[in-house]
């Protein structure tokens, strides 16, 4: 979403990015899911967005046709945590492997 990124202003949004969005059938309501770099910035871009929501709205009006803009609902998405996580516990798993391996050669 280029509006947050270049058209808004807002130190609590940078390094925030969009990570997917779900619109209801009727086109009236849109859940925005988004993560941030740093973990603890999660409440203050929440925030950040949710005063920005109207301005947002607006220049999204401006750009698209529809009869109804949608509400906007921002939901903070924790995939890339989780992504990270397993890639962590992969990786711990691997060099537990590792170890017990070496340990068998160690023993023979």
């Amino acid at each position: 979403m280029d509006i947050i990124q270049k058209e808004i202003d807002d130190p609590d949004l940078e390094f925030l990015s969009i990570t997917r969005v779900d619109v209801t059938a009727d086109l009236r309501e849109a859940k925005v899911y988004f993560s941030v770099f740093d973990e603890s910035k999660y409440k203050k871009a929440k925030e950040g967005l949710a005063k920005m929501n109207g301005l947002i709205r607006g220049i999204l009006g401006k750009r698209i046709r529809l009869k109804f803009l949608p509400q906007l609902t921002f939901i903070p998405d924790d995939s890339m945590k989780y992504s990270v996580d397993i890639y962590k516990r992969i990786e711990e798993i691997k060099k537990e492997e590792d170890e017990q391996e070496d340990i068998g050669k160690n023993n023979r």
